[in-house]
This record gives structure tokens, C-alpha cells and sequence, in this order.
């Protein structure tokens, strides 16, 4: 593997960083990866974006937020490949060497019709297993013939995770998180408790946190605090 440009002896050992490219259909759980690359991160940053929509209650200072969805998580790292120290000259070409496989995970596969699904891994860091975003490729150094052999790379992955796997790690509803339902036309008291506590009888606890005097007060887009239940 490609040691770590500026680190010599004991140090060059450091664990090397890796993009490893999935089998295709194969997203979760060990796999063996079709292609390895050394990746020489100098940073790396993991964002996520969540929407939230605002709930128009009239009097309120401050409208009340429904949770709409979470967004992909994306990671940016910048690395450096490096082929300048090699000894033997054929193999100082970085485009051959490394950035042709960089640049073959944004080009569709024939067997998916599309790019591959990547696992960016560090030693003890997350891993984290995306699509690319974007790749750009800035050349640094050359040879005296024009050959490059020292590059930096500027990546940016979206994470990629199947619905069904979502489905099984993270359940879509929980009772004991307080909401903000938003009444639909035919909507009851017992219909709403049923939908978020799995069970009708509950009602009275709705009827309750909104102070409604008459359950069957309800008119659509009314918005109805969904009191938490106690996890004890």
C-alpha cells in the first residue's frame, strides 16, 4: 500500500485509509471488496440535513415543527495520491496507477446501470457507505515528460442505505416521542390514538393535552399535540 506522503519509519505504518468498492447487490454486512484504494486523507467532514415543516397555529408565537424527513448524510474528504517516490519510472504515472479506479466510481456498471456503492473506512473511524456526490482531480506534480504523479482528490460521497434497511434499524414511529399530528378530513380522536399509540382507548389523553371540551370538535388542519407516553 501507498505509505503516507511525509511519514518514514515507524510512523509510515499508520493505518492507511480505504475506499472499498461492493459486490453488485451487495450493500450491508462484510463483504470482500472488488477494488481497494489507498486514500491519504488530510480531513474529512460528515454533514446531514433534516427537514422540518412549520405547523400553522394561529396565536402562537413560534409555530409548532412536524418532523417531514431526514436527508442523506454526505461525507467530503480530500486526499492525496502519490506516486512521485516510486523507484521503478513505469510506475510513477498516478493516472494509471490510482485515479483511473477514482474515476471509475462515478461511470455506471453494467450490471446496475449504475455507479458503485463504495465504503469509505479509517482505522477506528465510522465507516461510512455512499455513492459519489462528486469527484474532482487536481494534478500537482509531473515528471519531466508531462506525466503526473502526484494529485490531489477532492471527493464527496451521499450515503446510500436500501428502505428496507432503514426499515429494520429504525422504526418509523415511536410513542414515546412527543408529535404535532396534523388533523386530516374523517379524522377522530380514536382514529389518531389507534395511528400513534396503537391503541383507540387513548384518546382521552389527546382530548386531554389539547384541551378540546368536545372530542368530536375537529376540523382538518387543526393541529393536535401528541402527548408522549411514559416509557415506564
Amino acid at each position: 500500500m501507498l505509505p503516507l506522503p511525509g511519514l518514514s519509519g515507524r510512523d509510515a505504518a499508520a493505518t492507511q485509509a480505504t475506499l472499498s468498492v461492493h459486490p453488485p447487490g451487495s450493500v450491508s454486512g462484510p463483504v470482500t471488496p472488488l477494488l481497494t484504494l489507498p486514500v491519504n486523507p488530510t480531513e474529512y467532514a460528515v454533514s446531514k440535513a433534516v427537514t422540518f415543516a412549520e405547523i400553522g397555529v394561529p396565536g402562537l408565537d413560534a409555530p409548532p415543527l412536524q418532523f417531514v424527513r431526514g436527508g442523506a448524510r454526505t461525507l467530503k474528504l480530500d486526499a492525496l495520491v502519490d506516486a512521485a517516490e516510486e523507484p521503478v519510472r513505469g510506475r510513477r504515472d498516478v493516472q494509471k496507477r490510482w485515479l483511473d479506479d477514482f474515476q471509475s466510481l462515478t461511470v455506471r456498471q453494467g450490471t446496475t446501470h449504475a455507479p458503485p456503492v463504495v465504503t469509505f473506512a479509517w482505522g477506528a473511524n465510522p465507516p461510512f457507505t455512499g455513492v459519489v456526490d462528486s469527484l474532482s482531480i487536481t494534478y500537482v506534480l509531473f515528471d519531466r515528460d508531462g506525466t503526473p504523479t502526484r494529485a490531489k482528490v477532492s471527493l464527496s460521497l451521499k450515503e446510500f442505505r436500501t428502505a428496507e434497511e432503514q426499515k429494520l434499524t429504525t422504526p418509523l414511529s415511536s410513542p414515546t416521542v412527543q408529535k404535532v399530528w396534523t388533523v386530516r378530513r374523517g379524522d377522530t380522536l380514536s382514529s389518531i390514538a389507534a395511528a400513534v399509540y396503537r391503541d383507540s382507548g387513548r384518546w382521552r389523553e389527546l382530548a386531554a393535552a389539547n384541551a378540546l371540551a368536545d372530542p368530536r370538535a375537529l376540523a382538518p388542519g387543526m393541529a393536535l399535540v401528541v402527548p408522549a407516553l411514559d416509557r415506564g
